[in-house]
């Protein structure tokens, strides 16, 4: 995704803006990318599907204001991501979010059942669910969302270098794991 071949950040932002033609051309670019992304960073798949809902009802509300933005597609996973955050952190505190691993496969094979994409790459989420949350977001947005690695330092609040950090970390913590070599090659065929 990285290099010669990237438009501008001015081009980006004009690409995106352009996919907001409508809400519904909006909608169909931006769901898959925004599910696929909270189903590889969540702890429960059921919960990314709440928080992207939530999310394309919140881009509705503010539809007006979001032709306006620079980069709605970036407020998009900004909200996404912050949601994420709070809500996991409120089920954590309530002893009601089960993040272990067995949890987490169990959740995945479930969600795999219904969604081939999942079913495709479930030994790469199951990686990036494994890792600790800023590396998994950072991978996620990098490679699922298309986002260089300054608008994930954007998107985040963090500076380019700890987002690059985070990628070579979390890239690092995946080539440890037994059988993700594969999935690598994955990540970088699904970004291509």
């Amino acid at each position: 995704m990285t290099g010669s071949q990237d438009p501008d950040p001015a081009e980006r932002g004009q690409q995106a803006r352009m996919r907001m033609v409508s809400f519904e051309t909006f909608f169909k670019y931006y769901w898959p990318r925004l599910v696929r992304y909270l189903k590889a960073r969540a702890s429960d798949t059921s919960l990314a599907e709440d928080v992207a809902a939530d999310a394309m009802t919140a881009v509705l509300d503010r539809w007006d204001a979001l032709l306006t933005h620079p980069r709605p597609d970036s407020w998009l996973f900004k909200v996404t991501t912050r949601k994420l955050r709070q809500l996991e952190a409120r089920a954590r505190d309530h002893c009601c979010l089960d993040e272990d691993l067995a949890s987490s496969e169990g959740d995945l094979r479930i969600a795999a059942a219904g969604d081939m994409w999942i079913e495709d790459h479930l030994d790469l989420i199951a990686g990036m669910r494994s890792l600790p949350d800023r590396q998994c977001e950072v991978i996620g947005l990098h490679y699922f969302g298309g986002y260089t690695l300054a608008e994930t330092a954007d998107i985040l609040d963090i500076s380019i270098g700890a987002a690059k950090k985070h990628l070579h970390r979390g890239l690092e913590n995946l080539r440890k794991r037994q059988g993700l070599p594969a999935a690598l090659r994955t990540i970088r065929r699904i970004s291509a």
